[in-house]
């Protein structure tokens, strides 16, 4: 759905945009009676809107309105307008942490306020069985009066869904993964633990836990490299801190804290004195080319990427699983979201690829193969 400042959908008036996420567009509303400022958010416009997008963005409305809590997003109503699904929701003046973090440095004790808020909106969520799987500083509005609001539920799954037990899914932003979610299995409320710890680490370091110029060494780093220690990076943090922070980091679930509200009550420990000291200054969601997780104004274009048949995937992970193992999948995956024909993919995913012989010879592959171009 094309929409522009002024339209007037249902009763609600169009009067800015306020960003776009991985499916949807936002923007901000009047309502026409009530005169209240609210957020509607729907499909994006100018992308394939497959069967399993709109059931997606379905879910997270069917998700949100089960979910009560002053940390989580509200969900005011939801109806189609012109066969297409709208929802309304509470609307937060304030920036998101990502953006705070990239306009200046915080104290440790106001990092720490935000990561509790955050962990108490998902200890709500997961006690309801739903698992958020995108927890990151560009889904976590920080409001004018300091109040913390989890945004985005597009990605998120009930416990006991379908989706929940299929493995090999691969969804959600390379930086934040937890292992199991780079090598599609299973997850659990645990890997929202992981994901609040890769932030919580960004908050208290000034970087990424583990970072690269390649998905491939992005997604290697969340399977088999240690983080540095954050007391090395920033010998002013307490003990304390920087062994909840590395427990959150662990590669096996079952090291890691096991609910958001065990890892709320780890930080419940600290002491006060602990938390005065001031927080590197950091550009959190950049990477080598921009930021991994930014929402794309609306001003901007977006040429239309094109839709590869699964099969197709199927075999080019195949035959790239043969140089980066089952990091593939997600590369492949990645990739294919942006690329607009098959010989980008191809291109992207060859990128990957450290040496050049290995690099020519995958590409060979290609062209000796029956997958069309």
């Amino acid at each position: 759905m094309s929409i522009t400042i002024g339209d007037q959908i249902g009763d609600y008036e169009v009067t800015g945009t306020l960003g776009v996420g991985g499916m949807g567009q936002v923007y901000r509303v009047r309502h026409t009676i009530s005169h209240r400022v609210e957020a509607l958010k729907v499909l994006a416009s100018g992308r394939p809107v497959t069967e399993e997008i709109v059931g997606r963005f379905l879910r997270e409305i069917q998700l949100l309105a089960s979910l009560h809590h002053p940390n989580i997003t509200a969900l005011h109503t939801a109806f189609r307008h012109e066969g297409e699904l709208i929802m309304i929701m509470e609307f937060v003046e304030g920036l998101t942490l990502g953006a705070k973090l990239n306009a200046s440095p915080l104290m440790l004790g106001t990092s720490l306020n935000y990561i509790q808020q955050v962990l108490a909106g998902l200890a709500y969520a997961h006690e309801r069985k739903i698992i958020h799987r995108d927890v990151k500083p560009s889904n976590i509005m920080i409001g004018n009066n300091d109040q913390v609001k989890l945004l985005d539920f597009g990605l998120a799954i009930p416990a006991l869904g379908p989706e929940f037990t299929r493995t090999g899914t691969i969804l959600g932003s390379l930086h934040y993964m937890s292992p199991e979610q780079v090598l599609g299995e299973q997850i659990d409320a645990r890997s929202d633990v992981y994901s609040v710890g890769v932030t919580l680490y960004q908050l208290v370091t000034g970087r990424l836990p583990f970072d690269g110029p390649s998905e491939y060494s992005i997604a290697n780093g969340h399977l088999k490299s240690e983080p540095i220690n954050p007391t090395t990076i920033n010998s002013d943090l307490p003990v304390r801190l920087s062994e909840i922070v590395l427990k959150s980091l662990a590669k096996s679930p079952a090291d890691r804290f096991q609910t958001a509200k065990d890892f709320l009550g780890a930080l419940g420990t600290l002491r006060s004195g602990e938390t005065t000291t001031l927080v590197i200054s950091s550009h959190p969601d950049r990477m080598r080319n921009g930021h991994p997780d930014a929402e794309v104004g609306f001003g901007s274009s977006r040429p239309e990427k094109a839709v590869f048949e699964s099969s197709m995937l199927e075999v080019i992970v195949r035959d790239l699983a043969y140089h980066l193992g089952p990091i593939a999948k997600i590369v492949v995956s990645r990739a294919a979201k942006r690329a607009l024909t098959l010989d980008d993919l191809y291109e992207m995913v060859a990128a990957e690829i450290g040496p050049e012989e290995r690099r020519k010879t995958f590409l060979a592959i290609r062209r000796k193969s029956s997958v069309p171009k």
